[in-house]
Parts: C-alpha cells; structure tokens; sequence
C-alpha cells in the first residue's frame, strides 16, 4: 500500500517550513522583549528608509548626573495619523536609571525599554538618563526602532539601529562603538534548507 499524506499532513508540514524559515516574531504593538536584541525582525529588513537617533547624548558623561533624551525615527514611510507609526527596543549596558516621560505608553521588559500599545502612534519618545554615581565605566546606548505603515501587517514596514558608547569624563578612554552584523549565518543556511527540502518532499508525495 502506497502511503499518500493528508490535507493536513501537507498544511503541518508547510507550517513548519514557515516557522524554520521566517524571523522569529520578536515586535508586537505591545513591546519588544530580549527577543528584539537583534531588531525588529518581523517587520522586514534593516533599511536605508529609516533613520534611529538618541537625540540629546552627551559626548561624555558626569557621575550622578539627569541626561535629557529622546529617541528619534525619522523615515519615508508615511505616518498614518489614526495607526501604528512605530515601535522600539531600547538597551543601556553599565550603569544609570531610566525614566520615560509618558509611562503609559512604554515599559520596562525583559532587561531593556520598549513600547507599550499606546506608544506605537508615534516616532518620538522621551526619557531621561540618570548615570550612576559609583561608576566611570562607559555606558552603551542601542536602540532598534521601526516605522510602519498602519495596516496591521508587516508589508510595506522598515527598521534600522542606533548605537552609541559613551564615556565617562573622568575616564575618557578610547571606545570601540558598537557595530551592527546583519550578515546571514551559516545555522541561517541550514534551517532554510532542511525547511524546503521537507516541504518540497511532502508536496511530491502528496502529487505522485
């Protein structure tokens, strides 16, 4: 007896090819968890259409000091004043507290800041930096944000990074800045390959 796969052995296996071979879902309108450390994923490829700025760094930084900042995305993508218009994921790495003005439209999550749902109908957010008073480590700023369309989906969407290490004034040393490698991986390769072989080979059994 010929073995003949299901509809839905044929629908599994194409889900799994899917989920092999797409980004993992790292943005939601409600925030971008340590899952976001990489970028915003799933709305696209990094792009030259988008712009990521902290508007207000200080070239170096006193102890116990309140910095004025603002994280800026500046973009081609029409703004869609009744929709989503973007989001973040922000990391700071040695030191300080963050405060965001509006904190109903941000958040705290998993180690970093990100947008809340009511954050996403705009491309500026505001916070201040408060650097510690027991460091003269110098302190990383990343932020990946994204500019989107507000059709609910993730066509027509871009994202890029900001990064920025800043050193403390007591202690200007020379600073290797943050680099961003969106190179793909071999592992990358890998999955893609084995998830089309496999989708392929169910799609000829189901065929023959």
């Amino acid at each position: 007896m010929r073995f003949s796969p299901s509809r839905s052995a044929v629908l599994l296996a194409a889900l799994a090819f899917m989920l092999l071979c797409l980004p993992s879902l790292s943005s939601v309108p409600t925030g971008v968890g340590q899952m976001g450390g990489g970028g915003c994923i799933c709305h696209g490829g990094d792009s030259q259409q988008v712009s990521v700025s902290i508007v207000g760094l200080p070239s170096s930084f006193q102890s116990n000091t309140t910095y004025n900042l603002s994280i800026a995305i500046a973009s081609t993508i029409p703004e869609k004043s009744d929709g989503h218009q973007g989001g973040f994921r922000l990391s700071v790495q040695g030191g300080g507290t963050i405060a965001f003005d509006n904190s109903t439209a941000t958040q705290e999550l998993d180690d970093g800041w990100t947008h809340e749902i009511g954050g996403t109908y705009q491309r500026g957010w505001n916070f201040t930096w408060t650097s510690s008073n027991e460091s003269t480590d110098p302190v990383e700023f990343i932020v990946h944000g994204n500019a989107v369309n507000g059709n609910n989906m993730s066509s027509g969407d871009a994202w890029n990074s900001f990064g920025r290490t800043i050193a403390h004034a007591d202690n200007p040393i020379v600073i290797e800045q943050p680099v961003f490698d969106r190179e793909i991986g071999l592992l990358d390769w890998l999955v893609f390959t084995l998830g089309l072989s496999t989708l392929v080979f169910c799609l000829v059994r189901v065929v023959r």
